[in-house]
């Protein structure tokens, strides 16, 4: 395959339900994939061709809509042939094209759906997010679209790494997510715009409903919510091309489809930064880490990486996938993650925790294989797992038969006495994996079984028996089956009975009372008794319902408050029977009021509803109380829950359900707010805050009027001020330096302030005074700073850490009392402080360009008398008060080194080297030292 088209499509989902899609089975043979034994698959066609299925979304009532690449969207409904509603515009050159479908949650009602895609324009193309209306035809069924909307449109730049995956979230607010749209053929600086949260690239963005940024994201600005800094979920992806929103984290977990080496599954934390382009999964990129924009670039590890290659544990390009929250699936895979690889054509499962991590690792080998090409992934009506195969142009379905759920059979009849002809009606069966089903005729009079006759079969019986029993055998693709018998008499008049039910459209809250009525007459008989009975039919998923029976009575009405269990509906049956012994029913189902409850944290933190499995959000039954329960610590480990906004301080919290969508948040302080609301002195000092806290990798901050506070776990929770903040953001912040391990301190002597920080260990300061400014000090020459007691040695820094014209060394100057001094530093020579007279000579002499760099600090000799510096060009400057400071070189410094130094009769020097007719001479207070390459040195008294 090409590799326009092995990237074209990358993979992944939002979390979509397809309620009631109807997959026919495949017929032997037709594929060639190994499944785990028990599962089977079953598909359906989409209309849209090899390479041209991108992405699907179901409707209510079972269709769903399917885009293609070349920017037709397609209706398919349960049975019959699908239909093409649209072609849009489409720029459809290597990854681009029609690349994503949601349906917005109101649909029923507002016929929305959002699609991305890229679009031409006179200078380039577009990639674009935009709202449609759905058009309908006489019966109600999809025949259009219309009312463009953009919401969210950038500039392309490359024909990859495009807009990708539209998400829509059951609050109204949308996910999306972009590549980086740079040139994967070579190293392109274009790639570090997924970096930068204010260019819209190599992101995964959380927008309100007009497209701009919810106030919860890491970056928002309450002044600008339409900045791109306001969308800003999290950064730092290659390609997120597929995504979905776990329903118990609430995070997007995303397939980011990799360059050279690593492709990676991501549990994106708000705030996070996945890396790219200076990580591919764990590893710093070839070509992009050593690239200076890297550097101090965080990394937030992925929870699975696999490398490049065809092996069992290898593949090309990640496809992102759903947890499976279906009970038919055998144990081992309840709470799995599904995801695959569309290159490689196979599937994988792992398991994760509340807090994101890895708690069992994908198969090895994987389990599902030759499986086509997945390109998306969702969840049928049952928890089945659903994907686009963007090889052969369907939706295919994992099921598993062990786990199926058996049909229900219900049958009804009408009798002709004229005619002795019973017609059967078993179309009200139920098979609650939307499975479609056989129906098998048994009339209990000795002739053969009708199979597979339909829903609908009328039989004659002969004279001479005037009662039988009929039996119906449903049956699913699975060969799970349900059974019914039905007493008819051919030639009795089957009893009429009429239902008065509330409605079929009628909801009902917790308590409110389910009113019915019902009349019966018989030919035969007249009036008959009608007899109710009820049950509470339990549905944790379609897949796993189960009655619990519930209270009957007699009479022509009957009334129940509608149940308080959750996830529950009621059925409602009125029988009558006649004097044959021919009965008749008929059921009404009340279904629940139901209302999103969402729980949010205005940190990341493990949130549950105990009642609907730990989930954090869930749709629930007006009028329902329960418990929801918020962790005492964020995911971080530190933030701790101070109460439920508008609720009590405790972490669980007993709610009812009103008459709306619910949502509660659970206030957690992070270690900075728990520092700036504990300590009044530090609000007066920072002033109120200006923006919202930054999660930065492992470094928070937030900005204040007058300050940052700065949290880390090696620092803890520290404030930065002044103009010492001032020189820290200038110098690269937490990226450069590392995040503080003080606050701005003054120094003992009043006149400075400070604070130290830290990075991978390495410990820097920047240090201020009105006279010098602010200056950054760190490495090996703020070690030996320190040795030399700080400032109360060579005094504040003037300069931050500079190099050397040569390149060869670092350096910053010093002040202390109008005393200028230095530290210079090399790797061969270490650092090494340099003041005073010393210092001045060494500056007159061209500082590292003459005597080359100290290779000792200011010592003083034996005598008590001198001082001196030593340097790497074999030199040294010595002083005295009685002879100033001098330079002693080669040959002449050897031969009073052995002499003895300032020991010798020579004592100390009283001028430098210099040249006279050819001789180079050093004149000390005792005598000199004179050198010729004939007569080589030689010292001699005055």
């Amino acid at each position: 395959m090409a590799l326009g088209r092995v990237r074209a499509l990358r993979t992944a989902l939002t979390t979509a339900v397809l309620a009631g899609l109807v997959l026919p089975v495949v017929a032997p043979g037709a594929g060639a994939a190994a499944l785990p034994p028990g599962f089977v698959l079953r598909e359906t066609d989409t209309g849209l061709g090899q390479y041209q299925l991108t992405d699907f979304a179901p409707l209510p009532g079972g269709s769903v809509l399917a885009t293609g690449k070349d920017g037709r969207v397609r209706w398919v409904p349960e049975t019959g042939t699908g239909r093409t509603i649209a072609a849009l515009p489409t720029r459809t050159v290597s990854d681009l094209g029609l690349t994503g479908i949601a349906v917005a949650p109101d649909y029923a009602t507002s016929h929305t759906i959002y699609l991305t895609r890229s679009v031409d324009t006179t200078s380039g193309f577009v990639m674009r997010l935009s709202r449609f209306t759905v058009t309908v035809d006489a019966a109600g069924t999809p025949s259009g679209l219309t009312g463009e909307l953009p919401l969210f449109e950038v500039p392309g730049f490359h024909n990859v790494h495009g807009i990708d995956t539209v998400a829509a979230a059951a609050d109204g607010t949308l996910w999306l997510s972009i590549g980086d749209a740079a040139d994967f053929t070579k190293v392109d600086t274009g790639a570090f715009r997924a970096q930068d949260v204010n260019q819209p690239y190599g992101k995964i963005f959380h927008l309100a409903a007009d497209g701009t940024g919810v106030p919860a994201n890491p970056y928002y600005d309450a002044a600008n919510p339409g900045s791109t800094a306001s969308k800003v979920f999290a950064r730092g992806f290659r390609n997120p091309f597929r995504f979905g929103i776990d329903p118990n984290l609430g995070l997007p977990v995303a397939g980011d489809v990799g360059w050279n080496s690593w492709e990676e599954v991501d549990v994106v934390q708000r705030g996070a930064n996945q890396g790219w382009p200076c990580w591919e999964g764990t590893h710093p990129t070839p070509g992009y880490s050593g690239l200076a924009e890297c550097a101090g670039v965080a990394n937030q590890p992925p929870i699975f990486e696999y490398q490049h290659g065809s092996g069992p544990m290898q593949g090309n390009s990640v496809t992102g996938g759903i947890v499976y929250n279906g009970s038919s699936y055998p144990a081992a895979y309840r709470g799995a993650y599904f995801f695959g690889d569309y290159v490689t054509h196979k599937i994988w499962t792992m398991t994760y925790d509340d807090q994101g991590r890895l708690t069992r690792g994908p198969e090895s080998p994987p389990v599902f294989t030759d499986i086509g090409g997945p390109v998306r992934f969702a969840a049928a009506a049952n928890g089945d797992i659903v994907y686009a195969d963007i090889l052969s142009g369907k939706l295919r379905r994992l099921s598993y038969s062990a786990g199926n759920t058996a049909p229900v059979a219900n049958a009804s009849s009408a009798t002709d006495p004229a005619t002795r002809t019973v017609s059967f009606d078993g179309s009200a069966s139920v098979d609650y994996d939307n499975d479609p089903l056989t129906y098998d005729w048994a009339f209990g009079d000795g002739t053969a079984t009708a199979a597979n006759a339909g829903p609908q079969v009328s039989h004659t019986y002969a004279a001479g028996t005037e009662s039988f029993t009929a039996t119906l055998t449903v049956r699913d693709p699975l060969g799970a089956t349900g059974t019914t018998t039905i007493t008819v008499a051919p030639g009795n008049h089957t009893p009429q009975l009429t239902l008065t039910t509330p409605g079929d459209t009628t909801t009902f809250a917790v308590n409110q009372p389910v009113t019915l009525g019902a009349a019966a007459t018989d030919a035969e008989d007249g009036s008959l008794p009608i007899t109710w009975t009820s049950a509470v039919r339990h549905c944790p998923s379609e897949a796993t319902c189960h009655a619990h029976p519930g209270i009957g009575g007699t009479g022509a009405s009957f009334s129940l408050p509608f149940t308080e269990h959750p996830d529950s509906r009621m059925d409602f049956t009125a029988t009558v029977t006649d004097s044959a012994g021919v009965s008749t029913s008929k059921t009404y189902t009340a279904m629940p009021r139901r209302h999103r409850i969402t729980l949010l944290s205005t940190q990341p933190a493990a949130l549950s509803i105990p009642v609907e499995g730990g989930v954090s959000t869930a749709l629930v039954t007006e009028g329902a109380t329960f418990d929801v329960v918020a962790a005492p610590l964020g995911t971080d480990g530190v933030s701790k829950f101070t109460g439920w906004q508008g609720g009590p301080a405790e972490t669980t919290w007993i709610v009812t359900v009103g008459a709306g969508d619910l949502t509660l948040t659970a206030n957690y302080a992070t270690p900075i707010d728990q520092r700036y609301d504990a300590d009044p002195a530090l609000r007066a000092k920072l002033g109120a805050p200006t923006a919202a806290e930054v999660t930065d990798g492992p470094v928070h901050y937030r900005t204040y009027a007058n300050g940052r506070l700065y949290w880390s776990a090696t620092g803890g929770t520290r404030y930065v001020i002044g103009p010492v903040l001032a020189k820290y953001l200038a110098f690269g912040g937490h990226a450069k330096l590392g995040p503080p391990t003080t606050d701005t301190t003054a120094t003992p002597d009043g006149a400075g302030q400070y604070n130290h920080f830290v990075n991978n260990g390495n410990v820097g300061s920047i240090y201020y005074t009105a006279a010098t400014g602010a200056h950054a000090i760190y490495g090996e020459i703020r070690k030996k700073w320190a040795a030399l007691d700080y400032e109360r040695g060579l005094g504040y820094p003037t300069t931050d850490e500079l190099g050397t014209p040569d390149g060869a060394g670092q350096y910053n100057h010093f002040v202390n009392n109008g005393n200028v001094g230095s530290i210079y530093y090399t790797t061969a020579t270490g650092a090494h402080a340099i003041y005073g007279e010393i210092r001045k000579k060494w500056a007159a002499l061209g500082y590292e360009r003459g005597l080359g760099y100290p290779t000792t600090d200011e010592l003083g000799t034996p005598d008590g008398i001198g001082r001196y510096n030593h340097f790497s060009l074999g030199h040294s400057i010595y002083y005295t008060t009685a002879t100033g400071a001098h330079a002693v070189k080669g040959e002449i410094r050897k031969r009073w080194a052995a002499l003895g130094w300032e020991r010798s009769y020579l004592r100390y020097p009283r001028t430098d080297e210099y040249v006279t007719n050819g001789v180079y001479r050093s004149d000390f207070q005792g005598g000199y030292i004179t050198y010729t390459l004939a007569t080589g040195a030689v010292d001699r008294p005055w």
